[in-house]
This record gives structure tokens, C-alpha cells and sequence, in this order.
């Protein structure tokens, strides 16, 4: 196994921004108050509060929600604003995105579904108020005709796509924080991963680890995958629930959700490490050591794992040998990446700017 340590990129001034401000966003397309070093800088967009929202792309436009109260949709290829939303409350969790609709939590329990081209309503479900309120909503996920979303209240519901009318509901033993995979799993903060029909809401199986399970899972060739607060990796029988492998990551896992590219699985820890992993048979391939806590998912970005840590750091890995090959720096912890348009990398940072970073495969210092 192959251990490896980070490195301090170029650093440049960024810009300090309040959290609780309660105005807009605007955009910031000319100037950049990042350098990124394998990479070259887009565009990046400041609103009013934390940007925790991994955001989505969907027909041409980015959807993400910030701690201003405010859901934002962009144009992604100028990061200028096409509308925003009021919430009402803070909206930390990642949308879903379906023909032409999105839909997103906010801490005020409302799941809403929002028409993507004009920002209007289309519905809302409110979910009930439960002693296990605290932060971090599950994030939606949808198939076919219906919506799937965890509560506080540590109940798994299935809505209508259409309508938002209730389906079915799945109780577990805790607060649900893990976002749902369509085709029928769940983490708990009860410490389980439940499977369930996702036709009728009907338990499947349900397995137990050590910790709570935020992690949301994946599903990979039949099996499915996620990270436990008990510090372990778990790849269970998509069918059965029987445990095929799990890996001791030695930290804490809390909200890193795990990457499945090209037979490795990714993860990153609360120690501020990301592990790789064979998805054969569980064995490490590398360990690459950050100093930071990783709440971010990793992604593949044109032959790049890219996450980002509490520091602020976002870090572009060659995924077979685990080496920085570049990254860049925000102004404030980066919990959430994703996938941006034409080989971009879309990072929301706590410093209030969601940051649009094209990923250049010839760039970056091998580290």
C-alpha cells in the first residue's frame, strides 16, 4: 500500500465573507479570488452564507443551495445567476435534478420540487419535527415517478414526482442524513443500512455497523457501498445484505460518500485522509494524507479524483498512484464537490462562493 502526504499549493488571497449575511448571491466572472494549479479558473459566484450544497448540473444550468436561505440556478457555463429561490431556511443538502424539475431540502423540513427554467414552485411535502433535529438534511434522489428523501425524524419517504403527495413512509432508528440511492438503500444515524422496495417502502434487509451511517451508498455491479462513524468502509451484497468485505479506514467517516471509478473505491476520512480501495476484495491501494477533515465526496473529473477538505483545500489525485497533481484553495472549509460542465470541477466553500475550476489533465506538479 502506498502512503502519501499532502502539499501547500500557491496560495492567494481569498475573500472573507459572513455566513449569516441574508442578501443574494452575485457573480464574480472577471476576477478570482482563487489560483488553481492543474486546472484553470472558470468563474465563481458569492452569495450570502456557507455553500454546503453539492451542487448538480442539468440542462445547462447549476442548482445549489446556500446558508443564506436562498436555492440558486446558474448558467454554468458564465456562473451568472438565472434565479434564486427563497427557502426560508438554510439549504445544506445536494438537489436532484428530473426533466426539466429540481428538488431540494431545506432545514425547515420542506422537500420542494421547483420548475429548473423559471424558479417557480411546483409543490412542497413538510416533513414533521422530530427530537433528532440538529443540521445536515438528507439530500433527494429520484426514479422514475417518484422522489426518495430521509428525515429528522428518521423516516424514509417516498413522494409522488409529480405532486409531492406521500407514497409511503419507512421508519428507521434515527435521523437519516445519508441520501437515499434510488434503487433502494439507506443510511441511518441508527447505524444501519436498510434496503427497501422501493415500489412499496417494504424492508428488504437491514445491516448493522458500529456508527452512525450518513454516508450515502453506491451501488456497484451488485454491490453496495458506504462509510460507517465506526470508521469502517462496507461492501455488502446488493441482494442479501451479507457483508462481502469491509476496511478499516481507522477514523471516523462521516458524510464522504464513496466514488466507485474504474474498480477502485475512494473515501475520505474525519482524520483528513482519502483511501483507496480495491472493490475485488477490500484491499488498500493508497492512502494519500490531508490534515484536514473530509466531509466532501469524491469525484472523477477527466482522470482526476477531486475532493476538498475543512481547510479549505481542494486537491485533484492521480487515481492510480494517489499523487496530487494539482488543486486549489478557498477561503472557507469545501464540503462539497462535483462534476461541473466541459471537464470542470463545481467546489461550494464556506467563505460563501460556490467555484467553477476547468480540470487540465497537461497542468499540475507531480507531488
Amino acid at each position: 500500500m502506498i502512503r502519501l502526504s499532502r502539499f501547500f499549493p500557491v496560495v492567494v488571497v481569498c475573500l472573507a465573507l459572513s455566513p449569516w449575511i441574508a442578501s443574494g448571491g452575485n457573480p464574480v466572472a472577471s476576477t478570482s479570488p482563487i489560483s488553481a494549479d492543474g486546472g484553470s479558473f472558470s468563474w465563481n459566484f458569492r452569495t450570502g452564507g456557507f455553500v454546503d450544497s453539492a451542487p448538480v448540473l442539468s440542462g445547462g444550468n447549476v442548482y445549489f443551495g446556500s446558508w443564506d436561505r436562498r436555492f440558486y440556478a446558474l448558467d454554468a457555463a458564465t456562473g451568472k445567476e438565472v434565479w434564486s429561490f427563497p427557502a426560508g431556511d438554510f439549504v445544506d443538502a445536494s438537489p436532484a435534478a428530473a426533466d426539466g424539475k429540481v428538488f431540494f431540502c431545506s432545514w425547515n423540513r420542506l422537500v420542494r420540487c421547483i420548475d429548473g427554467r423559471t424558479g417557480r414552485e411546483r409543490w412542497r411535502f413538510e416533513m414533521p419535527p422530530s427530537t433528532f433535529d440538529d443540521h445536515r438534511q438528507s439530500s433527494p434522489s429520484v426514479a422514475g415517478d417518484r422522489v426518495f428523501v430521509g428525515g429528522y425524524d428518521g423516516v424514509l419517504y417516498a413522494l409522488d414526482r409529480e405532486t409531492g403527495r406521500k407514497l409511503w413512509e419507512m421508519p428507521t432508528g434515527g435521523a437519516i442524513r445519508s441520501r437515499p440511492h434510488p434503487e433502494g438503500f439507506v443510511g441511518s444515524g441508527d447505524g444501519k443500512m436498510y434496503a427497501f422496495d422501493a415500489a412499496d417502502g417494504k424492508l428488504r434487509w437491514a445491516f448493522s455497523t458500529g456508527g452512525a451511517v450518513h454516508s450515502a451508498p453506491v451501488l456497484s455491479e451488485g454491490r453496495v457501498c458506504f462509510g460507517s462513524r465506526d470508521g469502517r468502509v462496507y461492501c455488502l451484497d446488493s441482494k442479501t445484505g451479507k457483508k462481502l468485505w469491509s476496511y478499516d479506514a481507522g477514523n471516523r467517516i462521516e458524510y464522504s460518500s464513496p466514488l466507485v471509478y474504474e474498480g477502485i473505491l475512494y473515501i475520505g476520512d474525519c482524520a483528513g485522509k482519502v483511501h483507496a480501495v480495491k472493490m475485488s476484495d477490500g484491499k488498500p491501494v493508497w492512502v494519500f494524507e490531508g490534515t484536514a477533515p473530509v466531509y466532501s465526496s469524491p469525484v472523477a473529473v477527466r482522470g482526476r479524483i477531486v475532493y476538498g477538505d475543512n481547510s479549505g483545500e481542494v486537491y485533484f489525485l492521480d487515481p492510480r498512484s494517489g499523487k496530487r497533481r494539482g488543486g486549489f484553495h478557498a477561503g472557507g472549509a469545501v464540503q462539497a464537490v462535483a462534476p461541473g460542465a466541459e471537464g470542470s470541477v463545481l467546489a461550494g466553500s464556506r467563505d460563501g462562493f460556490l467555484y467553477a475550476v476547468a480540470v487540465d489533465t497537461n497542468m499540475g506538479r507531480d507531488r
